[in-house]
């Protein structure tokens, strides 16, 4: 009997009612109850709906869907869309084609969240526009140095928010119709490259993914929001009321240099601000950019020790092997940051 029935069948034990007509009724209406929840169609969703992941894939560049059917973890993390060759469109990926990642080859289900940037704009979206480089919206900043042809945006300004989580046609709904499980928030963090300019930098943005939240759950009360990085975030009690979960990138490595550990009071005061959510009941993911198995092996026991379920890909997310020289990182390590970018500008752009 699931846990449901046992309730039905105690509360019935637990009242004592007077015999007849309504004690007869009561007592058909628990043993119906009961027997919907022996049969399971009444089954209450679990608390936790990452409770069932051990492992999990996180891809967005090269996406090789019969590949990534094959993968055995309990979660993927991908991009909507898939590319089609350079400097063409990106294909976005149909309901078909999700339904076809969310079983795991022995058949059993996983969960598959879709990767969305909500702090800036990317240029090999749908819904970028040439002409905006020549003639910016008004939501429009700058291009992101450290990862080029992204563009940090003014999110709080409806424009934006139109095209990230407003109705069937914004990002947000198309991710819905394909029927992913989920959405994983990146540049969440963006606020703090816009802090100096804008003093209500970080409460937008909360408000920006609180409003993100409402809107997915109004589509789909079981979509799922999972947010990356920004974990100072979660001293706010309706910012964690509004996410599922938290992963966050180099904790423990990789701040100011491929493989370097971390200073230990910057991964403390992220572990503190962790902790918070996971007192709530909700959980941590890592994603640790390493290129040593011996690392890789002494990161995972650190975090899984901590509950935290780590992984561990290439810094270009394209699904090679990390170990591999082969893999794709000209961009976004704290190397290229160091050498040509002052935040989100390039170093030779500060005196124009």
């Amino acid at each position: 009997m699931t846990r449901f029935g046992l309730h039905i069948a105690a509360m019935t034990q637990r009242i004592a009612l007077p015999p007849g007509p309504i004690s007869r009724y009561a007592a058909l209406c628990a043993a119906i109850l009961a027997v919907i929840g022996l049969s399971g169609a009444a089954k209450p969703p679990p608390l936790d709906p990452f409770a069932d992941v051990t492992s999990w894939t996180y891809q967005l560049q090269s996406l090789d869907l019969d590949r990534l059917q094959r993968e055995a973890g309990d979660m993927l993390v991908i991009d909507f869309s898939q590319s089609t060759g350079e400097n063409r469109p990106m294909r976005i990926l149909t309901r078909a084609d999700v339904d076809k990642l969310k079983r795991k080859p022995d058949g059993s289900r996983r969960l598959v969240i879709a990767y969305l940037s909500i702090g800036e704009a990317e240029e090999y979206r749908y819904y970028w526009r040439p002409e905006w480089k020549d003639a910016p919206p008004d939501w429009y900043v700058a291009e992101n140095c450290r990862w080029p042809r992204n563009h940090v945006v003014r999110y709080w300004l409806d424009g934006w928010k139109e095209i990230m989580i407003r109705g069937p046609q914004s990002y947000l709904g198309r991710i819905r119709e394909a029927g992913f499980d989920g959405v994983y928030l990146d540049r969440i963090d963006a606020y703090a490259d816009l802090a100096a300019a804008e003093p209500r930098a970080r409460t937008l943005m909360v408000d920006f993914v609180k409003e993100l939240a409402r809107e997915a759950r109004g589509i789909e009360p079981r979509l799922l929001v999972v947010a990356q990085n920004a974990e100072e975030l979660l001293s706010e009690a309706t910012y964690r009321a509004a996410i599922d979960a938290l992963a966050k990138e180099d904790l423990l490595f990789g701040v100011r240099g491929t493989g370097e550990r971390n200073p230990a009071a910057m991964i403390e005061g992220s572990m503190d601000l962790l902790k918070q959510l996971q007192r709530d009941g909700k959980r941590v993911f890592s994603v640790e950019y390493l290129r040593s198995a011996s690392q890789m092996e002494a990161a995972r026991a650190e975090l899984t020790g901590v509950s935290i379920l780590p992984v561990f890909p290439a810094r270009a997310l394209d699904g090679t092997d990390p170990l591999a020289s082969s893999s794709d990182e000209r961009y976004g390590t704290p190397e290229y940051a160091a050498a040509n970018c002052d935040g989100i500008l390039k170093k030779a752009a500060l005196g124009d």
